[in-house]
């Protein structure tokens, strides 16, 4: 069968000899399929020059049998990085604060076949924050990425983001058969990336939910008609490895089972492997790389996987307008080490990263509605232990138990819905073709929706008098509640959760994968059906 799932990994501290801008002997023992290669090192050079280094790379790759995509993270923490002709690679001409490959050398990088495009690293982040990782060392910094939408309704900051995703898309694809990645910080923008031709590259470990990243990413490609990869990151706030290798191990078999096209490890450094004595051969490997090596060349070869997300089959969907809230808010923040010191991280109510633009009850439904989803596991009030509070005394787990979940944006058809037995209707709108799709899939199907009163047929709001009340409708039923966390809520659809300990999902042709999660959230045991 063709090969459907494909590991690489973020080059970062990679103990590469000089004059490669890799160790090929380290990424062919990993049995590497591509390398997220971070492109930075630009500054004073001329373009010529960055053109030339950049070719050689992609010599390397096709000389190893890679493919690679640059990662240009770098504009994320420098306000301008110039050539030595005065080119600007940091800044566009639009006033947008987003890192800029000239021309001519995506020209160059798309004559190879290694060549797959660029990775736009923690783009929604940067706009959300209006740069917040330049706003450390300088305050008085203030740049948006995607627009300046400061001023704007929700609907017209969504469609200014929007068209410059797809601007940026547009100046990539024009050279070739080439993508433009972006992975998220957030599980906030994977719809609106998706729709302007971004593929999703979701997070897992971090100081996230990896199966609540996953579920909202895997919507967006799904809508969207997107490649899916996800990030196995070792970061924990400031400390790498932040993770376990067991909970590395545990990560690995959720993006394969889950269906991901490709999934990437971040990064090569303090724990996949080192070298001796400067000795780019003389490779000794970390326990986090043991973990790897059993997984690419032992595990996914006698267990092959013969479907993909693509073949997915949802049961519970948190339908939502995304308006970018995932726990912004007053006085919210981390603690990171700044250079030694503490230093708070805090995260500014600055939806689409305008000034204007607040987080309200609407905007938070979503969040209650994954904590009931999750048995209570995700916190009402914050996706992430980014948002450190709700989650005091909680060491960091990376899966939540969940009933074969999905989340999809506002304008979801009525052919994404069908396997649905449990839809919640969140946020600021709802078009009106995924009402009319809902409302039919509630009398057809018995699909019953979670909503607020905004959402519910006249019929049933007429009748409702607060707290969480059941209205029969057809073969299904509509249940309007004030509270999407409540224990009321909570009590009237137990049946639908499923399980509080495991992870579910469902694929054509009557598979299903049950993932039992462990004691403290980060390991996995997996149970086929198939």
């Amino acid at each position: 069968m063709t090969k459907n799932f494909r590991i690489g990994i973020d080059t970062s501290g990679d103990r590469n000899p000089r004059d490669k801008h890799f160790n090929a002997k380290a990424m062919k023992a990993m049995g590497l399929d591509f390398l997220c290669y971070k492109y930075g090192g630009v500054r004073g050079k001329t373009i010529k020059e960055a053109c030339a280094e950049a070719v050689q790379l992609a010599k390397e790759c096709e000389e190893n049998g890679l493919k690679f995509y640059l990662n240009v993270e770098t504009g994320n923490f420098n306000e301008q990085i110039l050539s030595a002709e005065g080119y600007d690679w940091a800044n566009r001409e639009d006033g947008n604060h987003l890192f800029k490959v000239p021309d001519e050398i995506l020209e160059e990088l798309a004559k190879y076949d290694s060549f797959m495009g660029l990775q736009y690293d923690e783009m929604e982040h940067s706009q959300l924050t209006r740069n917040l990782s330049l706003t450390l060392d300088n305050p008085k910094c203030d740049m948006v990425t995607l627009g300046e939408t400061t001023g704007m309704t929700f609907e017209e900051a969504d469609n200014c983001v929007y068209e410059n995703a797809k601007a940026l898309v547009e100046s990539v694809v024009k050279h070739g058969d080439l993508k433009v990645y972006s992975e998220h910080v957030w599980p906030v923008l994977f719809h609106n990336f998706a729709r302007a031709g971004i593929t999703p590259a979701y997070k897992q470990m971090k100081e996230h939910w990896s199966n609540v990243w996953a579920a909202c990413a895997m919507g967006a490609s799904l809508q969207y008609n997107r490649e899916l990869f996800s990030c196995v990151d070792f970061w924990n706030h400031n400390t790498y490895p932040g993770h376990s290798p067991e909970e590395m191990w545990g990560n690995m078999l959720f993006a394969y089972w889950a269906g991901i096209d490709a999934m990437y490890i971040e990064a090569t450094h303090r724990g996949i492997y080192d070298i001796v004595d400067g000795d780019c051969d003389n490779i000794v490997w970390g326990k986090h790389g043991e973990k790897l090596l059993d997984f690419s060349n032992r595990y996914i070869k006698e267990n092959v996987r013969d479907y993909t997300f693509r073949d997915y089959e949802p049961a519970t969907a948190i339908i939502r307008f995304d308006d970018t809230e995932w726990g912004q808010g007053e006085n919210h923040y981390c603690t990171v080490d700044d250079h030694g010191t503490p230093a708070r991280l805090y995260w500014i109510d600055y939806l689409f990263g305008s000034k204007t633009l607040k987080t309200s009850p609407e905007s938070e439904e979503w969040i209650k509605a994954w904590s009931t989803i999750t048995h209570g596991n995700v916190k009402e009030n914050s996706m992430s232990w980014n948002y450190a509070y709700p989650y005091k005394g909680m060491p960091h787990r990376s899966f939540a138990p969940a009933y074969a979940p999905i989340v999809y944006d506002d304008t979801v058809s009525k052919e994404l819905m069908q396997t649905l037995r449990l839809a919640f209707l969140c946020g600021l709108k709802i078009s009106d073709s995924t009402y009319k799709a809902v409302c039919e899939l509630v009398k057809e199907n018995g699909l019953t929706v979670v909503t607020s009163k905004r959402f519910a047929p006249a019929e049933f709001t007429e009748k409702y008098n607060g707290g969480t009340a059941v209205f029969a409708d057809g073969k299904g039923k509509w249940i309007i509640t004030d509270n999407m966390a409540g224990e009321e809520l909570k009590k009237e659809i137990a049946p639908l959760l499923g399980n509080s300990d495991e992870i579910v999902y469902k694929f054509k042709g009557g598979k299903e994968v049950i993932m039992k999660v462990s004691e403290d959230g980060n390991e996995l045991t997996v149970e086929r059906n198939f």
